[in-house]
């Protein structure tokens, strides 16, 4: 019951991180109206400022105890509430204001949800390797973690549907700025409800041996930039690295590729989403299995190939929709499923592997946090930079959010930066990953 509890968590900060991920990028430059270079700057800022609170959070919550709630969870506790307000503050930038004032209450909103943000994700990962009793418990509890992760991304989907409906007056659903306040109400809410439960629950009793050591601001940093020089460790980091590179294109563009390529409706982009989710879900256990009877890695890999094969479906239903009209929908259902199965390994394995190596005899263990600040460090890092590259280049392909109707060049464009940013990010991290030796479990 506790396991389950702790996945709580997952879908606690999943459900506002995914709704940003997967509708901001649209929402700022299609209904806010701002240039996508700025939106994308204002984005790699924050996640660029998320990448180094890893180091001071990961860092403080290893050495610092909150009293009773320990090392992890009153970290968490105060995160749940930062997030909950912070969120609604996002979402409720005023369309009347000029472009530079948008721009700057973005920045100050997501730097806020973003400081949140890793007070909460870098604890809870540190709590979930410690509660780990053996290699295949520690999959299992990313497993059920990452269940509750996918839950937290569907949500958005389903609020897409309720929320941004075609209209009369908004013919383009996605085009309603008040649906989008009321899904940032939602998803802060469910926020706070499941954060708080996976906090108090997953309390445990800990000895009272805080490290009252004063370490300057170098000695912190140069344990953190140790985390790097562990070569293991670092091919495991470069291989999230790019897998999150990967989905960081599909969300940022998917909204976009669907709505103005394929002219899809809310209703219809939903139901795309969720079978995306669905896959991602369904195939959970799947890879439990086959990381038990295998390996990790090779199970890993295996999902990969499968999502670049999948993609390249999705590609090729976007050439010939025209020829595929009366089934294309239908045909996009099917790839987007099969992407989900491939990338459901993607969620979960590389973060039980790198819970493996910090949790070894090679590794120090009263570090962990500092361990798994290190590949979220990595992991902001590279996504904030994917999201400059995908604002500037929706500038270059002349995207304009005031149109309904983009034209041909824009809406292959859409296709191209959908395509070619998922696939070579998969493919570099299934080069890097077939390069990781496994160890006996």
């Amino acid at each position: 019951m506790k396991k389950l509890f702790y996945g709580f968590g997952s879908l606690s900060y999943s459900v506002i991180g995914q709704t940003i991920a997967n509708l901001f990028m649209f929402f700022a430059t299609s209904v806010l109206g701002i240039n996508g270079t700025l939106v994308g700057l204002a984005i790699a800022i924050s996640t660029i400022w998320d990448g180094v609170s890893d180091t001071l959070i990961g860092y403080v919550s290893d050495h610092k105890a909150l009293g009773k709630f320990g090392k992890r969870n009153g970290y968490m506790l105060i995160a749940t509430l930062g997030m909950s307000i912070s969120n609604i503050l996002l979402w409720c930038v005023p369309n009347d204001i000029s472009e530079i004032l948008k721009f700057v209450w973005i920045v100050v909103s997501l730097l806020i949800l973003e400081t949140f943000n890793t007070m909460f994700s870098t604890p809870f990962t540190a709590l979930g390797n410690e509660m780990a009793e053996s290699s295949h418990d520690r999959t299992k509890i990313n497993v059920i973690s990452t269940i509750f992760y996918l839950i937290g991304i569907m949500i958005p989907s389903v609020l897409l549907l309720i929320f941004l409906p075609d209209t009369y007056e908004y013919p383009v659903g996605q085009l309603n700025p008040n649906g989008y306040v009321k899904i940032a109400f939602v998803t802060s809410g469910i926020c706070l409800l499941f954060g708080l439960i996976c906090s108090i629950t997953t309390l445990k009793k800990e000895k009272n041996n805080d490290q009252t050591n004063k370490e300057s601001i170098k000695d912190i940093f140069h344990n953190f930039v140790s985390v790097f020089r562990n070569k293991r460790l670092n091919k495991i980091i470069w291989g999230y690295v790019f897998t999150s590179v990967s989905t960081v294109f599909l969300c940022g563009v998917g909204l976009h590729f669907f709505t103005y390529s394929f002219f899809y409706s809310s209703f219809q982009i939903t139901f795309i989403l969720l079978s995306l989710m669905l896959g991602n879900i369904i195939s959970q256990p799947i890879w439990l299995h086959l990381s038990k009877k295998n390996s990790k890695r090779s199970a890993l890999i295996l999902g990969i190939i499968l999502t670049i094969l999948a993609v390249f479906s999705v590609i090729a239903i976007y050439l010939f929709r025209i020829e595929l009209v009366s089934i294309s929908y239908y045909l996009m259902i099917v790839a987007i499923f099969l992407c989900g199965i491939g990338s459901g390994a993607l969620y979960s394995l590389p973060s039980a592997m790198y819970g493996d190596e910090i949790m070894s005899n090679k590794c120090d263990q009263s570090q962990v946090a500092t361990y798994s600040g290190a590949m979220t460090f990595a992991g902001n890092i590279a996504n904030s930079l994917a999201q400059l590259v995908i604002g500037i280049l929706l500038d270059l392909i002349k995207f304009d959010g005031k149109m309904q109707v983009q034209s041909l060049g824009v809406q292959t464009g859409l296709a191209l930066i959908l395509f070619v940013g998922v696939q070579l990010s998969l493919i570099f991290a299934c080069l890097i990953f077939s390069k990781f030796k496994t160890q006996k479990n």
